[in-house]
């Protein structure tokens, strides 16, 4: 596989960077862990090369978009605290079970992605600490009396900026997106400081695992000379989650067995999020209980169509079969005291985190 002539791939290590120098490594697509910072352009994602896009939010008119304030109001009734780093049990304890959603290169302790002295080296850290207020914590004097860390983030400051480092979150409470939340909690911090930017990583330029990085509003893309919007970058169009239901009693039947599922007429009816609530009570109404099956569109490799169904809306309908591997969550949804389903269109925004 040839190398494109443009490929960087540049590392270097610094023990002390003031913040203006932080800016103008991050205009260049520079990332760092600890005191290890590097740039690469060009990966391979699944076998196949393609360009890594540093992103960045222009903050300028920045407004969270519907989704992100949904997020907000569902996790507002939790502690929100950003403050200097400062590490204490409930940190490590909380990485141990974060780092549990990882299937490979699993990292083996929080200094992975920090240095052993984090509030100096090479910079001042700070973070963002999320707190259950009806749940008891550790007996840490930070952390008395603000009830059980559930989430946190770290992020680096500059003159003009700031960039996330790193974001953890309990496992058990992944109903409410709290890695996204953490982030929007860094963004208002940014806002609030009056920076002109806010970096949250990169994608590539094909469909991946991190393209939930895209879907922030004000975005911008670095193509290794210049940031510009990201539409010239991406030419593939952003590929849209959609779901498809199942009653109980269907999982035993041949179609829904072994390494894919298969279609028994013309297609698979699936749904997009904002649809799942509307097609479970229109087409489940019978039912008390229903599985949704959250598919990933980059991992169904037969046909995807957008259809229209007699009521105008557009629903994706696959045409052949949609492998196991594309599943990357199923979730039970029963009837509310009202006899009606509902589901939490949030609930996958941070999947690919």
């Amino acid at each position: 596989m040839a190398i494109p002539p443009t490929y960087i791939n540049e590392s270097k290590h610094l023990i002390r960077i003031q913040p203006e120098q932080l800016d103008l490594l991050w205009k260049e697509g520079w990332r760092h862990f600890g005191t290890h910072f590097y740039r690469y352009s060009w990966a391979l994602y699944d076998d196949v090369l393609c360009m890594v896009v540093p992103l960045r939010v222009d903050l300028e008119g920045y407004k969270h978009s519907k989704r992100f304030k949904k997020i907000i109001s569902k996790n507002k009734h939790f502690k929100t605290v950003i403050e200097p780093i400062a590490l204490t049990t409930e940190h490590h304890v909380l990485f141990e079970k974060h780092k549990q959603k990882f299937t490979h290169s699993i990292p083996e302790d929080i200094y992975v992605f920090l240095s052993r002295q984090p509030d100096k080296i090479p910079n001042p850290t700070y973070q963002v600490n999320i707190y259950d207020t009806e749940r008891e914590g550790k007996t840490n004097p930070v952390d008395k009396g603000r009830g059980k860390l559930i989430a946190c983030s770290f992020f680096d400051i500059g003159n003009e900026a700031i960039s996330s480092v790193y974001g953890m979150y309990d496992p058990d409470y992944h109903v409410h997106s709290l890695g996204i939340y953490t982030m929007l909690m860094e963004i208002e911090y940014a806002k609030e400081q009056q920076k002109n930017y806010y970096y949250h990583g990169y994608s590539y330029d094909l469909p991946s695992m991190y393209d939930y990085k895209k879907r922030f509003p004000n975005i911008q893309a670095y193509d290794w000379e210049h940031w510009q919007e990201p539409k010239k970058i991406f030419t593939n169009p952003l590929p849209k989650r959609f779901y498809h239901l199942v009653k109980l009693a269907d999982l035993d039947l041949e179609h829904y067995k072994g390494s894919q599922i298969r279609s028994v007429g013309e297609f698979i009816h699936c749904s997009y999020s904002e649809q799942v609530a509307r097609s479970a009570n229109k087409y489940f109404s019978e039912e008390e209980s229903i599985l949704i099956l959250h598919i990933a569109p980059e991992r169904v490799y037969s046909l995807i169509k957008d259809e229209y169904a007699p009521n105008g809306l557009l629903f994706p309908h696959v045409y052949g079969y949609i492998p196991r591997m594309a599943i990357f969550r199923t979730t039970k949804i029963s009837k509310n005291k009202n006899g009606i389903f509902e589901f939490d269109e949030t609930i996958d925004d941070e999947f690919y985190e």
